[in-house]
């Protein structure tokens, strides 16, 4: 009798642990984006085509019922002798059920360039992408900044968006921007230049930089909201997620997180709070919504000590000097 009592004693403080982890680890969605589509970055001549890429790419998603939404530069479909290549690209993408979206026509950097010029980039770069998401009944409503910058005043910022919405654009923001273009560019070298040790190294270091980077943006979460928010991530496609995504994606799936629509994370009140934000730098909307609070800018966590021999930071700005990358 005494050992009975003792066993259901230990099933109920086992249940009442289990419980209480459950209860207190955060409910994590994040909405996978792909920008620069149909291919971001350098190729290998020898390895894969821009297709075999991107079929990697929605294979992974495919498997893991993903809805992600890939921004698209129309520009990219006018590449000498592979017009037919890339479009079919992007077919593949439809066929699999995920989203396109705008990414402007040649991803001009919207800092130095006239307001009316690039309203021409946004319609310049409908045409491939609306008729090709018309043939399964969907529309083209997203919008993705190229290298997140909203334009040089906020004057410039809202009249764009004013002229997005006008044209039936939701603004898909980024709350996990990255440096994973390094990481990319650096891949794609090795793959050229056949340095199978480089590209094993970049890709090794590739997955726990990221979890680095959720890390950080889940936190500044809690501290802006008190929760986690959905996650807007973005990555690219490029060589290194034709060849890596699945990892992380299994990343993503240990640290909790559930796959949703941009459609679906947006919906969240976070959404809606004021960004006043405008300047050189590209940002993430949750150091967006920092800085619109009066609040100190949060730098995030750098390359790791490999990957740091590769960065050449583009020349950004006046504010946020210290931020690498970008």
């Amino acid at each position: 009798m005494r050992l009975r009592r003792i066993a259901l004693i230990v099933s109920f403080a086992f249940a009442a642990f289990v419980a209480a982890a459950g209860q207190s680890r955060p409910e994590r969605r994040v909405a996978v984006t792909f920008d620069d589509l149909p291919m971001s970055g350098g190729g290998n001549p020898d390895g894969p085509t821009v297709v075999e890429s991107n079929r990697k790419i929605v294979a992974v998603l495919a498997a893991n019922k993903i809805p992600a939404v890939g921004f698209v530069n129309e520009r990219q479909l006018e590449a000498a002798g592979q017009q037919e290549e890339r479009r079919a690209a992007l077919r593949m993408w439809v066929e699999a059920g995920l989203e396109l979206g705008n990414h402007t026509y040649s991803h001009k950097y919207f800092y130095n360039t006239p307001l009316a010029e690039f309203q021409q980039e946004v319609i310049k770069g409908e045409p491939f992408t609306r008729q090709l998401l018309s043939t399964r009944g969907m529309k083209l409503r997203y919008f993705r900044h190229p290298f997140l910058n909203t334009g040089r005043t906020v004057a410039d910022k809202q009249a764009f968006e004013k002229f997005l919405s006008e044209r039936g654009y939701t603004v898909a923001p980024v709350t996990h921007d990255n440096m994973e273009w390094v990481f990319a560019r650096e891949y794609a070298k090795a793959l050229v230049a056949k340095d199978d040790e480089k590209a094993r190294r970049v890709a090794a270091e590739y997955v726990p930089y990221m979890e680095r980077m959720f890390e950080f943006y889940e936190q500044l979460s809690v501290e802006l909201f008190g929760r986690e928010i959905p996650q807007v991530l973005l990555v690219h496609a490029n060589l290194l997620n034709g060849d890596h995504f699945q990892r992380m994606v299994e990343m993503m799936k240990r640290r909790g997180y559930r796959f949703v629509t941009l459609e679906d994370a947006l919906k969240d009140e976070s959404y809606k709070h004021q960004d006043a934000y405008a300047g050189p730098v590209g940002i993430s909307w949750l150091q967006r919504w920092l800085v619109t609070r009066g609040r100190e800018f949060r730098k995030e966590p750098y390359l790791p000590e490999y990957m740091r021999q590769f960065d050449s930071p583009r020349s950004s700005g006046s504010d946020f000097k210290s931020r690498p990358g970008r």
